[in-house]
């Protein structure tokens, strides 16, 4: 993972702990503002029915004195005196009890003996009334507070409080009661305002209604709330669904003193809970905004660190692409001194060997073992220019080429290198397809894939060779590269070889990696043919078996842009080498021995040549006698004054002499400078005979 891609991470992370901070803020601010509401709510409910249970304890305590002293007054002397006195009596007792609105005296059969007031209806007989038959059976009872009921003097809905009547030896000789309407006990609370969607409930102890404030219309008194009782002397307010209006309710229910009533206060949840139902919703707008603004925060900061990756990846590409630049341009140094050194001694080797080569007998052990000191002075030729050439990849002139007639003389050339037992088959169907490319890059292509399969044999097998024009209609990713649209060459080098591993398949195109014993490979075949291939817009695949399998082995397909169509080159015979005609060559070298050679060679094709391995020598005797030289041969590397400012000064004397430069390194550079200093031709190092009698005779004849 990238140092960006955890920066990454980490912006995202931080968002994340943000907006959850701020969702668990306005959670815990919800949560404490619930507990805060819900809190004053149980003590504003639990305080206002203490007070109100407390106010109507003692508005039947003064009901319960008077009902005590009736009963006292009546046991003693009061069932003594004459019916007026009685009523008289009764009348001035119930004054100051304002909720009372008859004192009644039942005697022990159930008949109204007296009233403390005239009613306008007949006395009656209540020995049906429940509180008439509880007081009559139960000694102990003390005070009895009927259910609501409707009176038969004044027709009103009231309760009915009673007291027991004994005789002096204990018997039951009636009742006393005291009626309180239900009017009365509404007014008594009707002047509490308990706040909207709020209620007070006044009920007996089996959850019969007494009074409703506000009232309820459609409720009628004597309708039962069991459920009611059950929160009597509870310490919490609790919550409950009303019957009546199927609303949630938060209720505080309080005991009336040590009577059987209960006084309880009901107030909605919802109207309750509405400050905590506005703060949540201005809570989740800011969270809602908060997270907004940190998403954006992020994303803009997202967009940010992907435009600063951009860059860092624009201006890393360009490091890579200047550090390459740097690595090829040391290499290229390097490969330059190599060339340099590694070639005057290669040059001596060939040269010589290569006059050797002619002098021996075919047939002989002597022309063995020299063909045998050629074929690897060859290979020591080509190492030195695959390493000339990958310090210098892309460098090379575009032109079209006929890529078929590149693999045939690959092919050609390549055929008698190898064992008799190793065979080619061919298939070469691209006509007149032409690649845009440098020729002998395409060259070593096909040499360098060949090579390797051949390597891959050993010393028996089969090398397929295919090549074929192929079109293709949509995008095409390849093991290294992707193919756009368009028409292409496919060449593929297959082998009947023992394949590759995964791992080595991973390296096969790094340079200088190679699974070859040390001496017998370079590791930069397959990265020329990479960088080669690459540079021509074409793409590489390759399919290979992991396990060495009879008849299986490893499968390079190259697939190369075509540019249009090209004629093939005409075939030419070998010529016999040409030869001089006396004519007098200054050969320039700094290595003996390499002077010797070309002396040796040019007077074998019948030039006179003059050897020099001075630069500063070769100018002070051309100086002497510019007219002696005939043509020049002349090495570029050479100490103190190079070849091609001796090639410029000689011609600044001389005009149109030939001057032919050589080097081990031959590029762009010092072709430019061959070609500012006037020189004619330009050849590698090490040189052939055929390749410096061709050049001689070419430059002399032009001339």
């Amino acid at each position: 993972m990238t140092s960006s891609q955890r920066l990454r991470q980490r912006i995202i992370a931080a968002g994340v702990v943000l907006v959850a901070a701020f969702a668990g803020s306005a959670v815990y601010d919800g949560w404490r503002l619930h507990q805060q509401i819900m809190f004053a709510t149980e003590r504003e409910l639990g305080n206002l029915a203490k007070a109100l249970a407390e106010q109507g304890a003692r508005n039947l305590q003064a009901v319960d004195l008077l009902l005590r002293d009736t009963s006292e007054w009546w046991e003693s002397t009061g069932h003594a005196l004459p019916p007026d006195a009685i009523a008289a009596a009764m009348a001035s007792r119930v004054v100051g009890v304002s909720q009372v609105s008859v004192l009644t005296l039942v005697d022990a059969q159930g008949m109204q003996r007296h009233r403390s007031r005239v009613t306008g209806e007949p006395l009656a007989d209540v020995s049906d009334r429940p509180y008439f038959q509880s007081q009559r059976e139960g000694a102990a009872l003390g005070l009895y507070i009927n259910e609501p009921v409707v009176t038969r003097t004044d027709r009103r809905p009231a309760l009915v409080v009673s007291r027991r009547l004994a005789t002096p030896d204990g018997r039951f000789d009636g009742v006393v009661t005291a009626i309180v309407t239900l009017q009365e006990l509404q007014a008594a609370y009707s002047a509490l305002e308990l706040g909207e969607g709020s209620a007070l409930l006044l009920t007996l102890d089996d959850g019969t209604l007494v009074v409703r404030q506000p009232d309820e219309p459609g409720m009628p008194s004597g309708q039962r709330f069991p459920e009611l009782t059950a929160f009597k002397g509870a310490p919490l307010i609790d919550r409950s669904v009303s019957p009546v209006d199927g609303r949630a309710k938060l209720v505080a229910a309080v005991g009336v003193g040590k009577r059987p009533l209960t006084l309880t206060i009901t107030r909605d949840e919802d109207h309750a809970l509405r400050p905590w139902y506005d703060e949540l919703h201005s809570a989740i707008v800011r969270t809602l905004l908060l997270a907004a603004l940190v998403v954006l925060t992020i994303a803009g900061l997202l967009r940010q660190l992907r435009k600063l990756e951009a860059g860092e990846a624009e201006k890393a590409a360009l490091q890579a692409r200047l550090q390459k630049a740097q690595r090829l341009e040391s290499l290229g140094t390097l490969a330059g001194g190599i060339a340099h050194d590694f070639n005057n001694i290669l040059g001596a080797i060939l040269g010589f060997g290569e006059m050797a080569q002619q002098h021996a007998v075919p047939g002989s052990d002597m022309r063995r073992y020299i063909d045998r000191v050629m074929q690897a002075g060859a290979r020591a030729r080509v190492l030195v220019r695959r390493i000339l050439d990958f310090s210098r990849a892309g460098v090379a002139e575009r032109v079209p080429v006929h890529i078929q007639a590149v693999v045939e003389e690959a092919l050609a050339m390549l055929r008698p290198t190898l064992p008799e037992a190793i065979r080619i088959d061919t298939r070469l169907g691209a006509g007149t397809a032409a690649v845009l490319g440098d020729g002998t890059q395409l060259h070593q292509v096909v040499m360098n894939l060949c090579t390797n399969a051949a390597q891959a044999l050993g010393d028996a097998g089969a090398i397929e060779v295919l090549l074929e024009r192929e079109t293709t209609a949509a995008p095409r990713p390849l093991l290294h590269g992707e193919l756009a649209p368009g028409s292409y060459v496919r060449l593929v080098v297959a082998d009947t070889g023992a394949g590759m591993s995964p791992e080595v398949l991973q390296r096969a195109f790094d340079p200088f990696f190679t699974t070859k014993k040390l001496g017998e490979g370079t590791g930069l075949g397959l990265s020329m043919v990479h960088g080669i291939v690459t540079d021509l817009g074409g793409a590489i695949d390759i399919a290979t078996e992991p396990e060495p399998r009879p008849g299986h082995g490893t499968r390079v397909t190259v697939w190369l842009p075509v540019c249009g169509e090209a004629e093939a080159p005409p075939l030419r015979a070998d010529p016999a080498w040409p030869r001089g005609n006396g004519q007098v060559v200054m050969v320039v070298d700094d290595e003996r021995a390499l002077v010797e050679l070309a002396e040796e060679l040019l007077a074998e094709l019948g030039y006179e040549p003059v050897g020099f391995d001075s630069s500063e020598r070769a100018l002070e005797v051309f100086m002497a006698d510019p007219q002696r030289f005939d043509a020049v041969l002349t090495d570029e590397m050479l100490p103190g004054l190079a070849g091609s400012e001796l090639a410029a000064r000689v011609l600044a004397v001389r005009p149109g002499l030939p001057v032919i430069l050589v080097s081990g390194n031959v590029g762009a550079a010092l072709e430019q400078r061959a070609r500012d200093a006037g020189v004619v031709a330009l050849l590698r190092k090490p040189l052939g005979l055929q390749e410096l009698a061709e050049s001689l005779a070419r430059t002399l004849d032009g001339r």
